[in-house]
C-alpha cells in the first residue's frame, strides 16, 4: 500500500504516501471535531449511511461521504496507515500533528469493516495489524494521502 502510494505520487509529480494516523483520524472526525462516527451526520443510520447488517463489502461511494467529501471511513473495509503502532505512543506525542514512532513491528489499523457493530466502528479506535498478511481479505484496504496542498 506504501509503495503504491508513493508510486502514485512519482507519477502525478505529488508528495502522495498513506495518511498518518493524526491525518486519518482528523479527517473521519471531519477537521478533528467530537464526532464518534465517520458518517455524513455523525450517526451510524444502517442501510443508509452505514451497511446494514446482512450487507457485505460494497462499491466505494455506496453511502454518503462525511461533510469533508471523503467516502467509506465509517465501514466497507479497515484501512492501513503510515505510523508504526504504539499503545501508549499519544501519552508522550507531540501535540501537534504527531507521526507515530519510528520503528516498531506492526502498523496501524483504523476504520473497521462491514461485518463490525457500530459500537467498534468508531472514529476513536485503533489497532495493530502485522504488515505481513498470509491470505488476501477484501475487508482491508487503503487509501492514499496528498500531502502540502
Amino acid at each position: 500500500a506504501h509503495e503504491y502510494c508513493q508510486w502514485l505520487g512519482t507519477l502525478s509529480g505529488r508528495n502522495i504516501d498513506l495518511p498518518t494516523e493524526a491525518q486519518w483520524e482528523y479527517v473521519s472526525r471531519n477537521r478533528g471535531q467530537k464526532v464518534l462516527y465517520a458518517t455524513d451526520n455523525g450517526k451510524i443510520e444502517p442501510g443508509r449511511n452505514y451497511p446494514a447488517p446482512d450487507e457485505d463489502v460494497l462499491p466505494v461511494g455506496s453511502y454518503p461521504p462525511n461533510p469533508l467529501g471523503i467516502y467509506d471511513l465509517a465501514a466497507n473495509a479497515g484501512e492501513w496507515i503510515y505510523d508504526w503502532y504504539s499503545a501508549d505512543y499519544y501519552q508522550n506525542s507531540p501535540q501537534y500533528d504527531p507521526r507515530g514512532p519510528e520503528t516498531g513491528s506492526e502498523k496501524v489499523y483504523r476504520g473497521l469493516a462491514t461485518g463490525n457493530t457500530p459500537k467498534t466502528n468508531t472514529t476513536v479506535i485503533r489497532s495493530p495489524r502485522r504488515i505481513e498478511q498470509k491470505l488476501y481479505s477484501p475487508i482491508r484496504g487503503f487509501r492514499c494521502a496528498i500531502s502540502g496542498l
